[in-house]
């Protein structure tokens, strides 16, 4: 066996081309993406979450010293953006109201969708 594996089948320009080598299918970093929540299409900003006051609201959220769930709403406003209206609507039930049940499902959906699209966030 040949120790030079570089040039076991010969000396071949395409051997150091990048676009020869299998690249990384993961999307393009920086650029808005869209996940898929309960039928929704949503586009989230990635740049949104490099926001300082955007983890403080995480933050709080999480923490929520005062037990005020209610800090989710300028946290989902943030993060939605203008999409959030839109969810909204279509969350909405025949009676035109969003009940808790249906925003909790929605939420841990969107949770599970948004680590698949930004993993490393």
């Amino acid at each position: 066996m040949s120790r030079n594996r570089h040039h076991r089948y010969g000396n071949t320009a395409s051997n150091n081309v990048p676009g020869d080598r299998p690249q990384d299918h993961r999307p393009a970093q920086g650029k808005p993406r869209t996940v898929t929540v309960k039928g929704i299409s949503l586009t989230i900003d990635p740049k949104v979450l490099d926001d300082w006051e955007f983890v403080e609201s995480l933050y709080d959220l999480q923490a929520d010293p005062k037990g005020n769930a209610l800090q989710i709403i300028p946290f989902l406003r943030r993060l939605l953006g203008d999409s959030y209206g839109k969810a909204k609507n279509e969350l909405r039930g025949a009676d035109g109201r969003i009940d808790g049940e249906t925003m909790g499902a929605f939420l841990n959906e969107l949770f599970e969708e948004m680590s698949k699209a930004f993993p490393n966030s």
